[in-house]
């Protein structure tokens, strides 16, 4: 038994004080005179009560020296240890697994180092008696072992031979405060744990009673490629690259490959052409150097950048391109961290998208919104070459990813797109329709406001249906059940849409000319634009991501095969979308599809190591102090409430031998 609060026992001075009461109590003396018989049979009862009296005097004495030292005692706050503290050594072994730990030499990186170290300090505590907690810092921490005792010392080691064999250092930034937080379990159970972080981060602030250990090498260095990008000047590309040197200065040797060059100009059977770029970098300070090579018909002073660290190289006219398949860049190696020499990308050649526009009278409403959806999906996307093929008469119904029929309508409903009928003049072949007659709706030229029928329509977005309206539009006698009318006049369909597998269908059955939907602009093109988004999404936007980012990924058919050339793993299938890619390993990643129409689809983008890790020499203020928890220490069960079953006992006892006082 402990005592949580051991001065109070000083309160069992009370005990003292109360056998000082009864020594100085005055004690009266009692004179019996029996002068009469009744005196005396008194007298001779009270000689009977005698010894009972003294007895019960005793008791009380007793109950009331007992009762305070129970008072005494609660104050002190006995408690039995049910759980003490630990007092064997316990060492807690966070290992950075960040990307720039796999920098190195001689085939040994920092990651190999840490887990080594890590290894040999579990020996040791093991061999003494110990627990050990091993923890691998990485996007999402992992728990190695935790409060392991000697006898799961094979297991741990083992473990930890397996994040060498497997090279399960990760490619990405490590989450240093998230493996703090799962140190702080081992901290609570206590708080004398040893914390040793092998790391190659250097930190201003170091927690107390955390050990850092540096796991970097004299003589190491890293030249890596930040970032590269492209950028249309005068109709040409210029390739900007960025560069950067950590640990040493010097020239560092860059070249870039530029794969298909302006295909567009062959001719049939001519092989693509591969222009060569190259440029030796000056790099100094650890700044980060950007090169650009232009096609010379740009100055320096034209961009806003600190001349020391941009470095122009000029492309040969000859060598000039405004297409190309890809561009490999790749620095020369030699440095301590590679997985940054190289960088690809892959946004040279956008899928093309083929619109056919037939009408007997193209309008230029149509004409605009389609204009304006090419420059949107080319310029602000970057995903798509939309080329709008009009014609007037005899239009195709195959070769072609959007099919806009207006008043004249094809014999047959085309196969392989989506297909917009627009004011038809007749029904087409598998269209699914019946025409009537045309009707006007309104009175004097003023037609009657539209009626948005499926409230949630994806396709209706951002269209103020209420405020569009028709004069003259044909009925549907019938239409299949596979349509989904989402507008409708006088409540007649004016707005059908068909989305089942292969089959995409829109039908306007009302002419532009006989509505004031010109006039709507903003609508129309909000209305092609969910066209686009829903029915053709694009598969990912942009070409090139940091490792452990998070790309969504869409497709135009039921699944999406996604496999990595780094790694050369099996593909990973996606049947729901939008789905989520985590691209957890750098390289370049090949999504492939086959949309409803039959149609193969591939597109490329690449991941990089994020350009914090190619500092092998990074700093940072601090992490998260896993200390600052509330330790649980010593664990106790109080025996307060048992000393006060005692006091309630006490004190009937007492009440008890006091109610027999006068009988």
């Amino acid at each position: 038994m402990s005592l949580l609060t051991p001065l109070g026992l000083l309160a069992f001075i009370s005990i003292a004080a109360l056998i000082l009461i009864y020594i100085i109590k005055a004690n009266y003396q009692q004179q019996h005179v029996s002068s009469t018989y009744i005196w005396a049979l008194s007298l001779k009862l009270k000689k009977k009560r005698l010894p009972v009296s003294k007895l019960r005097n005793i008791l009380l004495i007793v109950c009331q020296v007992l009762f305070l030292a129970a008072c005494s005692l609660a104050i002190a706050q006995p408690a039995l240890i049910t759980r003490a503290a630990v007092t064997e050594r316990e060492v807690i072994a966070v290992i950075d697994s960040s990307a720039s730990m796999r920098a190195g030499a001689g085939g040994e990186t920092r990651f190999d180092r840490a887990v080594d170290a890590a290894a040999q300090l579990a020996d040791e505590v093991f061999a003494a008696g110990g627990y050990v907690s091993i923890f691998v810092a990485g996007p999402t921490p992992i728990t190695l072992a935790q409060r392991a005792t000697a006898s799961s010392a094979q297991a741990v080691q083992e473990g930890l031979e397996a994040l060498l064999s497997e090279n399960e250092c990760s490619y990405g930034a490590s989450d240093i405060d998230a493996a703090m937080r799962l140190c702080e379990n081992v901290v609570r159970e206590n708080e004398n744990a040893e914390l040793y972080l092998y790391t190659d981060t250097r930190y201003s602030y170091i927690p107390s009673k955390v050990n850092v250990v540096d796991v970097t090498e004299e003589g190491e260095w890293n030249a890596g490629i930040l970032n590269a990008y492209t950028v249309v000047e005068d109709n040409y590309y210029s390739l900007f690259v960025e560069v950067a040197c950590y640990g040493r200065d010097g020239n560092v040797s860059l070249r870039a490959q530029v794969h298909d060059v302006n295909t567009e100009e062959l001719e049939e059977g001519e092989p693509a052409r591969t222009v060569e770029l190259s440029a030796l970098v000056p790099c100094r300070q650890d700044r980060t150097m950007t090169v650009i090579f232009r096609s010379g018909n740009l100055k320096p002073e034209d961009y806003e950048m600190n001349d020391e660290n941009v470095l122009f190289v000029s492309i040969a006219d000859a060598d000039r391109f405004y297409s190309y398949g890809d561009i490999n860049i790749v620095l020369d190696g030699g440095d301590s961290f590679s997985q940054d020499d190289s960088f690809s990308i892959y946004d040279g050649k956008k899928e093309v998208l083929k619109v056919q526009y037939s009408s007997p009278a193209p309008n230029n409403l149509v004409n605009g919104v389609l204009g304006a959806m090419a420059s949107y999906y080319r310029t602000e996307k970057n995903v798509w070459d939309i080329q709008v093929t009009e014609v007037h008469s005899e239009p195709a119904t195959e070769g072609f990813d959007l099919y806009i029929f207006e008043h004249t309508m094809p014999e047959v409903m085309p196969t392989d797109g989506i297909v917009i009928l627009w004011d038809p003049d007749s029904a087409p072949e598998n269209s699914g329709l019946t025409l009537g007659s045309i009707s006007v709706a309104g009175t004097q030229g003023v037609g009657v406001y539209l009626t948005q029928e499926k409230q949630d329509s994806e396709l209706l977005q951002n269209v103020a249906a209420d405020k569009i309206f028709v004069t003259r539009y044909t009925e549907l006698l019938s239409y299949d059940p596979s349509y989904e009318v989402l507008l409708s006049c006088d409540t007649s369909p004016v707005l059908l849409a068909k989305n089942d597998g292969n089959s995409k269908v829109l039908v306007f059955p009302f002419s532009v000319h006989f509505s004031n939907i010109s006039m709507r602009f903003v609508d129309f093109c909000a209305l092609f634009y969910n066209l686009f988004e829903q029915w053709i999404p694009y598969t990912v936007e942009g070409n090139a991501f940091s490792v452990n980012e998070d790309v969504t990924l869409n497709a135009r058919g039921p699944q999406l095969a996604v496999s990595n050339t780094y790694t050369g793993e099996s593909q990973t299938i996606f049947n729901e979308f939008p789905a989520t890619l985590r691209l957890d390993v750098p390289g370049t990643y090949s999504l492939v599809q086959t949309t409803d129409f039959g149609k193969e689809i591939e597109q490329r983008i690449y991941a990089k190591i994020p350009a914090e890790e190619s500092n092998i020499f990074a700093q940072a203020d601090s992490f998260r102090n896993p200390y600052l928890v509330e330790s649980y220490g010593n664990e106790y069960k109080e025996l307060v409430r048992y000393i006060a079953i005692a006091f309630v006992v006490l004190l009937f006892c007492e009440w008890l031998l006091h109610s027999r006082e006068f009988l």
